[in-house]
């Protein structure tokens, strides 16, 4: 019982600075707010602070912890789904679409040449070393492998930031729905050429299969789907 009634009173600790770090960003430049006033805001002191992260960017960054455990959650259903054959309805893509364009003015606020650079950084990071192991395990058993996994999953990921960063200088334009939409189209040919597979032949299959292009693989189905992984 103490230590649920402690980890609750981590948990608003926590809270009370990431709330003091977003409303803070929503006012001024993220480059321009220190430690000092985030804890002001919060109403905590410096050494509660330092307890918990090792300073502003720390902060910020936790702010994706919902975004890792729903993607953590996602690799935990698509383990069970190959076991029993059963679909999981959880997209990553669709999910980070979503995430961004309910926050939209907090990305927004922190694109600064600093901070922008790095969560993009931190995302490029954490998304490769997710997909690089269902990359790996696809592509395990195949003779040929035209493209390294490494350069597969880099090109992936770059090209889902990047859609991700024009959609939002442009004021999404689109939903999101229609954004990971846009992303499978324009990367589909790209992980069949990878794989090696006959990008013609296997794209009238996918055309004619209604269940690639809206399956609730979302994003794993460009892995994991019948059409590229024998």
């Amino acid at each position: 019982m103490k230590e649920k009634k402690e980890d609750r009173r981590i948990s608003r600790t926590r809270k009370l600075m990431l709330d003091a770090l977003m409303s803070l960003i929503v006012e001024r430049s993220y480059e321009n707010i220190t430690v000092q006033d985030i804890i002001d805001r919060a109403d905590v002191g410096r050494s509660t602070f330092y307890a918990h992260y090792r300073d502003k960017d720390d902060l910020l960054l936790s702010w994706f912890e919902h975004l890792r455990n729903l993607f953590e959650q996602q690799q935990q259903e698509l383990r069970a789904a190959r076991e029993t054959g059963r679909d999981t309805e959880f997209n990553i893509v669709l999910e980070l679409f979503l995430h961004t364009g309910r926050h939209h003015r907090l990305y927004k606020a922190v694109a600064g040449k600093q901070s922008g650079e790095m969560i993009l950084r931190y995302l490029h990071r954490y998304l490769s070393g997710l997909l690089t192991p269902v990359m790996e395990d696809v592509v395990r058993n195949r003779k040929t492998r035209p493209v390294p996994v490494e350069i597969t999953v880099h090109h992936l990921v770059s090209s889902l930031l990047s859609l991700m960063t024009w959609w939002l200088d442009r004021n999404m334009p689109y939903p999101p729905e229609k954004m990971e939409e846009i992303f499978r189209t324009l990367n589909r040919p790209g992980i069949e050429a990878s794989l090696g597979n006959d990008i013609k032949n296997e794209s009238r299959q996918v055309m004619a299969d209604d269940r690639n292009d809206a399956g609730p693989m979302g994003f794993y189905s460009l892995f994991a789907a019948p059409f590229c992984c024998p």
